[in-house]
């Protein structure tokens, strides 16, 4: 079996490769049929067959409507063995399981169950009226539940082409062989062959801690298949010392040979010298697995170093997860007692159940939405299965996925962090994806960070004016996500130092809270009621934020208060309009938000009520600022834009400055990641 499947696949397209062999077995009805007559056909003492009435129980429950071969199989195997008669009541089992209603694994556990107790056994006791019927159905049903659940395990990651499915579907197919086939010739027997390379195979993946439990089961197998006493003496003992011995090359030959000594009394005979040369041979044949498979395996079984590492780096990961949370709550706290130090405000108690309120919603939501991916980590794993990782993580983002992950020693070419994102470029949700943090050292691990790489950058002009000294208007840029950016301006109500006060508050507190993982009806809610207990002049403060996606361009407005915003696509402009109150108005805010695209080429021109009420004769002062951009011409410069803007409005003034006044210009340009690497410009601040 193992040749067949080494040797070339010719198909239309030319020679196929071993895994797409594999894969093409795995689809193929007539393989699992294959597999069925032979585990069907499997007795265990001679006189009871679980093996394939677990087979089709799995297939059931992962694959309900592609059962015909692998029932076929199993029937074919079972009559094959018992003829017809004896085997009756194993169909009306099989159709049971089959046919029942009702999916996922325990129904089909619990149908298999039923079966064999409530209805094999009766139709067996017809068949032959023995007491001996009710002892077998029990034992039966015992190895039935136990197989089911091995066979559910192999079959899913399998028919689901999880983590090292090819490998774990070539070990089933080895155990069918080893249950199935109990010929031998002489010495030469194919089920102690397969056990042997499965041993050594056990040893290479995980050393003792493999070996030790893999032998021992094994050999049990073979005693319940009918197997001498002596073979599962001689693969216990070879699994132990095998598993001893495996960090040496010749321990493999080693630790068999003296297993055959230990376990076959002498003189040899020529039956021990053919034990002894197709002990070698499997021996010799499990090496010739590539370790990289292994390595594969290794990560699915708990106890080895593999496994090891990777649910090493979950735990780490998650505990970074945890700091950067605790770290941006932390500051909101600390912000947020700066903010009520100096407050005198007789009805602060009072006050301080809302903010009770507010603080459960906060507790609430600490704990991170850590979202580990393990379909993508997988499919990495598997297609650099040759280099030498330790860990790859793969965590959900708000904009796509993070990959961690580190080398055992550090690659010759410092280039396999970029062979991964440029895989994941082409395979993960059509995004392109690049290397932002590395780590090489030359003597230990190699760690790396990949994350999404958005199509765009954001460009951002800014112009102010004060009326008084120091202005009341503010604004802040700040990242969401790799791919999300956040334009934020707040108007504090009046001019002067207060204005400036409570719109910086509002920004850092905003910032802060969106960092740390708050919602904006959260975060806003929270601003609105702190407003609240500061005031002492019925003071509050607009909050014009949009968030731009740098992969699509999309623009999400939320304004309460504000000003309206424009888009400038050439000779046409576009309205934003607010429809809410300010913050620290009323004791609840409504937040509505708006969507709009904005393409390349096209401006987005956010302001305070400064810049348009210098237009004071005008109701639509909305309307006039249109007229102004439409006769604007194109800019290449943010900075430049936002001045002209302004000094427009200044002129209109007659250069009077009766309010503070800010203009924001901002426009996305197409990034080339083969020439640069960053994802926003700033412009400056005037």
């Amino acid at each position: 079996m193992a040749k067949t499947l080494a040797a070339p696949w010719r198909s239309s397209e030319g020679t196929l490769k071993t895994d797409q062999v594999l894969t093409r077995l795995t689809q193929s009805p007539f393989a699992w049929g294959l597999l069925g007559f032979l585990v069907g056909r499997a007795p265990i003492f001679g006189e009871i067959w679980p093996f394939g009435l677990a087979y089709v129980a799995a297939f059931r429950a992962l694959s309900g409507n592609k059962l015909l071969f692998p029932v076929s199989g199993v029937i074919a195997g079972i009559t094959a063995s018992i003829g017809l008669r004896l085997s009756l009541p194993y169909y009306a089992v099989l159709a049971i399981v089959a046919l029942a209603p009702g999916d996922g694994e325990k129904t089909r556990r619990r149908w298999l169950i039923f079966s064999i107790l409530g209805i094999k056994t009766v139709l067996h006791y017809f068949l032959q009226p023995v007491p001996m019927v009710v002892i077998v159905a029990i034992t039966e049903c015992t190895f039935a539940v136990f197989s089911y659940g091995l066979s559910y395990f192999v079959l899913k990651r399998c028919l689901e082409k999880q983590l090292a499915w090819r490998e774990l579907y070539l070990f089933f197919i080895a155990v069918a062989l080893i249950v199935s086939v109990n010929w031998s010739w002489g010495g030469c027997s194919p089920r102690l062959f397969l056990i042997c390379a499965l041993i050594a195979l056990g040893a290479r993946a995980g050393g003792l801690g493999v070996s030790s439990i893999l032998g021992p089961a094994l050999a049990l197998l073979t005693l319940l298949l009918g197997g001498s006493t002596q073979m599962a003496l001689l693969i216990v003992i070879s699994s132990l010392l095998t598993g001893c011995l495996h960090r040496f090359g010749w321990g493999y030959y080693v630790g068999p040979i003296l297993a055959l000594i230990f376990s076959v009394p002498g003189p040899a005979d020529a039956e021990t010298i053919q034990w002894m040369i197709l002990i070698l041979a499997a021996v010799w044949t499990a090496g010739r697995v590539p370790e990289d498979r292994l390595r594969l395996v290794a990560r699915i079984i708990p106890g080895t170093d593999g496994f090891e590492e990777q649910d090493k780096a979950y735990d780490d990961h998650l505990k970074i997860v945890f700091d950067q949370k605790i770290d941006g709550y932390l500051t909101v706290l600390e912000e947020l007692a700066n903010t009520l130090l100096d407050n005198e405000n007789p009805l602060f108690h009072k006050q301080m159940h809302g903010m009770a309120e507010l603080l459960k919603t906060m507790k609430t939501s600490f704990a991170p939405e850590a979202a580990f991916t393990h379909d993508l980590e997988d499919t990495l794993l598997s297609q650099f299965s040759r280099a030498k990782l330790s860990h790859i993580t793969v965590l959900s983002s708000l904009d796509g996925f993070e990959i961690h992950g580190a080398l055992r020693e550090r690659c010759p070419s410092l280039s396999l962090c970029q062979e991964i994102a440029d895989f994941a470029t082409g395979t993960i949700a059509s995004q392109r994806y690049g290397v932002t943090s590395r780590n090489c050292s030359s003597g230990g691990q190699c760690g790396f960070r990949i994350s999404p790489c958005p199509n765009y950058k954001v460009e951002i002009g800014r112009a102010k004016v004060a009326s008084e000294g120091v202005s009341g208007d503010n604004q802040v840029t700040f990242e969401i996500a790799s791919s999300k950016v956040a334009i934020v301006l707040s108007d504090g109500m009046g001019v002067g130092l207060k204005a400036h006060m409570e719109s910086s508050v509002t920004l850092r507190l905003l910032e802060r809270m969106i960092k740390a993982g708050y919602d904006l009806g959260t975060s806003v809610s929270l601003i609105n009621h702190l407003l609240i207990l500061r005031n002492h002049d019925d003071m509050f403060v607009t909050i014009d934020m949009v968030v731009v996606d740098l992969f699509s361009g999309q623009l999400e407005f939320v304004k309460i208060g504000s000003a309206p915003s424009f888009i400038k696509r050439g000779r046409e402009v576009e309205i934003i309009h607010n429809r809410t109150l300010p913050v620290g108005v009323l004791s609840q805010v409504d937040i509505e938000s708006d969507r709009r695209m904005l393409q390349e080429g096209e401006v987005l021109i956010m302001a305070t009520d400064g810049v348009l009420d210098v237009q004071r004769s005008m109701a639509r002062k909305d309307e006039w600022m249109c007229w102004n951009l439409r006769r604007l011409p194109d800019i290449p410069d943010m900075a430049t834009m936002a001045e002209t803007i302004l000094s427009d409005s200044l002129s209109v003034a007659e250069g009077r400055v009766d309010d503070d006044m800010m203009v924001v210009a901002a426009r996305l340009l197409r990034v080339d990641w083969e020439l640069e690497s960053y994802r926003r410009v700033d412009c400056g601040v005037l």
